[in-house]
């Protein structure tokens, strides 16, 4: 059938071709690329809130939630802190634990992550009243420390002055405990703020200045990984189904009486195998010696392998490792446990630094000041979370030695050099005198 001239060149493409947005590549049978793909029809939607309610029902009664806000809070303290630069900090540590400091801190870090933020006061006997700025001079005693949640906190008063750098902060916080007793206000200067998770400028606003829970960001994973294990729990209910074949059935149950003589033939089998599990069929015409029974096996093969990646997408979303959010520790060379110990351990310094060390520091200082031994050079210092075992400190001692060797047969070092770098590493003390007579060093001359 002829067609209408188009008015250019046979085989020239049209001059302005539309650009395709898309992607390159389109399948018209698959409906891929073009406007029957079901995945140019997925858009991101707001996730479903969650409310102070719904966060502390997930915390009492779902174990891998609250194990997700108590690990990072638990982990940050666990090991403890020491403090240098001060002569004796053996009475400062003293009063830091009597007034059990770091488990106050640790609290606000944990509500924080579960409500989105935290408040902590400080009760700081500086002879002024609470809603006056703490006088650092005047510091008498740290009374106590009081830990509230974001949900019993508000934003009395702010500063108002454009030309203060804490413009727009706040200046009074109206505490509100829950436990009934009477609000009261504070002073900025004598809190100690935990923010929750980071969250854009305007979801900020409307959490009144705060960050968003940690569970906010794991609440689909933590449904699935529910859902999972109660599914897994009814299939292993059905591992076996026993089927009974009773023949003529149907016929049975319409005569008289037949329903009767059913229930009794199913509670004599269900007598004799003790378990009432049983699943009566139909098994066609026939006289009693037709009848059947046997037990039917579901199959869980996947299943494991489907908990699995569960399990995963729940860890990549809490930031927890297996090892730690399951109780289980993977096995073979190749697991990477170690490393994603080693990456947890990296992430809780983290935590250490940004969230904890503040607070602390701050803690200290008044603890200090009211103690009279307050100094502007003492430095707090975290204990390792993870102390090496005596095979990995003698795996890097050999590695170490092995390096020396090295330097050694390339002569990049002579041994006076590598016994020097000993001596000033601390690993093996030597004799200074001994060391200068290898080194070349002439002695001095006696007197």
């Amino acid at each position: 059938m002829p067609t209408k001239p188009t008015g250019r060149p046979v085989g020239r493409p049209p001059k302005n071709p539309v650009a395709r947005q898309d992607g390159a590549y389109e399948n018209v049978f698959l409906g891929v690329g073009n406007r029957r793909d079901r995945s140019n029809a997925t858009t991101a939607k707001a996730a479903r809130y969650l409310s102070h309610q719904e966060l502390e029902n997930l915390y009492e009664g779902d174990g891998f939630a609250r194990r997700i806000i108590d690990l990072p809070a638990d982990e940050m303290v666990r090991a403890g802190f020491e403090l240098s630069g001060i002569d004796d900090p053996s009475d400062v540590m003293a009063r830091i634990e009597d007034m059990c400091v770091l488990n106050r801190l640790s609290d606000a870090v944990r509500w924080a992550d579960l409500y989105g933020g935290a408040l902590a006061v400080l009760v700081v006997n500086d002879g002024g009243e609470l809603t006056d700025p703490l006088n650092f001079d005047r510091v008498k005693e740290l009374e106590t420390i009081r830990v509230y949640d974001r949900h019993q906190v508000s934003r009395h008063q702010k500063y108002t002055d454009p030309a203060d750098k804490r413009f727009g902060k706040t200046e009074i916080w109206l505490i509100s405990p829950v436990d009934g007793g009477m609000p009261y206000e504070v002073h900025e200067s004598r809190t100690l703020i935990f923010d929750g998770a980071a969250v854009p400028d305007r979801i900020r606003t409307r959490n009144d200045g705060w960050g968003n829970s940690k569970l906010q960001q794991c609440y689909s994973e933590l449904t699935r990984m529910g859902m999972a294990y109660m599914w897994a729990n009814a299939l292993l209910e059905r591992a076996q189904q026993a089927v009974h074949g009773i023949p003529g059935l149907s016929n049975l149950l319409r005569s008289k009486d037949g329903e009767e003589l059913v229930k009794k033939r199913i509670d004599l089998v269900d007598m004799s195998r003790s378990i009432n599990n049983t699943i009566v069929i139909d098994s066609g015409m026939g006289d009693a010696s037709g009848e059947t029974y046997e037990l039917k096996s579901t199959s869980f093969s996947g299943v494991p392998e489907i908990m699995d990646r569960f399990a995963l997408a729940l860890c990549s979303v809490s930031g927890l490792p297996e090892s730690l959010l399951f109780g289980r520790q993977k096995s073979g060379l190749n697991s990477g446990d170690k490393t994603g110990l080693e990456n947890w351990y990296a992430e809780v310094h983290k935590g250490q630094k940004d969230r904890l060390l503040p607070a602390l520091d701050r803690v200290v200082s008044l603890i200090m000041q009211s103690m009279g031994v307050y100094t502007d050079d003492y430095l707090i210092h975290f204990c390792p979370l993870s102390v090496p075992s005596e095979k990995d400190m003698a795996e890097t001692e050999y590695k170490k030695a092995q390096t020396r060797q090295i330097y050694l047969d390339s002569q990049v070092l002579d041994p006076s050099e590598v016994r020097k770098k000993l001596a000033d590493e601390g690993d093996y003390p030597i004799d200074d005198v001994e060391l200068m007579g290898e080194v070349g060093d002439e002695l001095p001359d006696e007197q």
